[in-house]
């Protein structure tokens, strides 16, 4: 109902915008107006708010805290399988540690495609939690067989052979799982949140990457042993299982929702083109496909330096076996210390920032101290470097995943995401393979600054030409 005449009217005030960054929104006077700077507490309230938006999500909350704690107990049996391995045989330990590699990582390249596929075709949600019990049936196997004297270094090549099949076993379950779990993330929160939210994700699984060493390295100290390691990590899987349970993905995202010619049973699309769906959008689109390359080349010529860290510590830091260990473990530490902090300045970026014309920057500066962390000789300046170079790699890891979230199609989300996961995780074991027997033959700080070298090669390719990560509907709208 109007007011009426005889009531004072309140005085017009600026119409301000429901997103504080929609500058178009505003009236002029409304923009003028905020060139008068904020309290630094607003400011302070502002920025965290921002940073942890994706908070304010019951599904997102939910699933991202059972995810923190079902991937610190899966670094802690990764720690005690390192342990496990080096004790059948310590001279072997360095062959025998990068069989158990291959043998976990191998399968996300080779079935990341039809993984994405079926994540595509099937209830996500109802496919993470199938995978989330296999795996933790495999954790309790690892325990029992430990406990029992399976493991034994006089039957080393059995016990490693018995190992190797339990992680195969892992590594195709968690081929299934990486491109359902990439692709259930966006159904959880609103899609303006979206970035902060992988950004967040992103943090939250370098947080684990830190905690479950540290944890294993208490246990240890306290007189556990190893065993108890394994069984953690098996009660671990149930918080996420029970976060996956409680979870509602939005409707606009079920795969169930979605037209039959798109994605259902009676789809006509045959099984090859269903298969081949992603790789044909990552070609047809041209700002996808550069991200997945992108991805390719960061895992190949990026990832050298951790694998090859051991041998890089001794050379240029020199001592005592159990001095250079420290030392190792002491930067696998500040770097995910480094990578946690680079997620976390990616979630602080607001929405309204391009990511594509962020990653050329962040890569070059990856590539960068990747170098320096090569040519360092003492503790503390490998330290640093160590931090920074874990800062820019998982900042330039967070734009390119956020970058093809946002970017893909929800009935293709699947099927795109597994070639970022088969970029991603399923080239690690190769480029071990290619740069281990390369750093043995020039020396390992040589081919980590060789591989340096070519990451800034294709950073300065890609701020030279922009145009290649612009996404599609960027340039459509123009």
């Amino acid at each position: 109902m109007p007011p009426a005449q005889d009531e004072p009217r309140e005085p017009s005030r600026p119409r301000i915008a429901e997103n504080p960054e929609d500058i178009a929104a505003r009236e002029p006077f409304t923009v003028e107006a905020d060139i008068e700077i904020p309290p630094p507490a607003v400011v302070r309230r502002t920025w965290l708010a921002h940073t942890f938006e994706s908070f304010r999500t019951r599904d997102f909350t939910l699933f991202w805290s059972g995810a923190l704690v079902s991937n610190t107990g899966t670094w802690m049996q990764n720690a005690a399988l390192v342990i496990v391995v080096y004790a059948l045989s310590p001279k072997q330990a360095s062959l025998y540690a990068g069989i158990v590699q291959f043998a976990t990582g191998a399968p996300v390249f080779f079935l990341a495609i039809p993984a994405g596929a079926i994540a595509d075709r099937f209830d996500r949600r109802k496919l993470l939690i199938g995978v989330q019990i296999v795996l933790l049936g495999q954790a309790i196997a690892l325990g029992a067989l430990y406990a029992t004297g399976v493991f034994s270094p006089t039957r080393a090549v059995t016990s490693l052979a018995i190992i190797c099949g339990l992680t195969l076993v892992a590594g195709t379950f968690s081929a299934f799982m990486m491109p359902a779990f990439q692709s259930l993330l966006p159904d959880l929160v609103e899609r303006k949140a979206l970035m902060n939210a992988i950004a967040l994700n992103s943090a939250q699984f370098q947080s684990s990457r830190m905690l479950g060493p540290m944890v294993v390295s208490a246990m240890i100290l306290a007189g556990t042993g190893i065993a108890p390691v394994f069984y953690v990590n098996a009660v671990s899987f149930l918080f996420v299982i029970a976060a996956l349970v409680a979870v509602r993905p939005q409707q606009a995202f079920n795969p169930a929702t979605m037209h039959p010619e798109q994605n259902g049973p009676g789809s006509s699309e045959g099984t090859l083109a269903r298969l081949g769906a992603g790789i044909s959008y990552a070609r047809d689109n041209r700002a996808i496909g550069m991200l997945i390359v992108s991805t390719a080349l960061l895992t190949i010529f990026g990832f050298p330096y951790m694998t090859l860290l051991a041998a890089i510590t001794d050379l240029n830091v020199g001592g005592s076996v159990a001095h250079v260990s420290r030392t190792v473990a002491i930067m696998l530490a500040l770097n995910g210390f480094g990578a946690l902090l680079g997620a976390l300045g990616v979630a602080s970026l607001p929405s309204s920032t391009p990511r594509y014309r962020v990653i050329p920057y962040t890569l070059l500066i990856f590539a960068a101290f990747v170098i320096g962390f090569a040519l360092m000789h003492a503790e503390w300046s490998m330290g640093v470097f160590s931090v920074l170079a874990g800062a820019a790699l998982m900042a330039t890891n967070s734009l390119v995943t956020t970058s093809i979230q946002a970017a893909a199609p929800g009935h293709l989300r699947g099927r795109v995401m597994a070639l970022f996961v088969m970029s991603f995780v399923g080239i690690m074991p190769f480029s071990a393979l290619i740069f281990g027997p390369l750093g043995q033959a020039i020396g390992p700080a040589r081919a980590v600054i060789g591989a340096g070298v070519v990451l800034l090669a294709w950073g300065l390719l890609l701020a030279a030409r922009p145009g290649w990560l612009r996404p599609a509907q960027e340039v459509a709208a123009e």
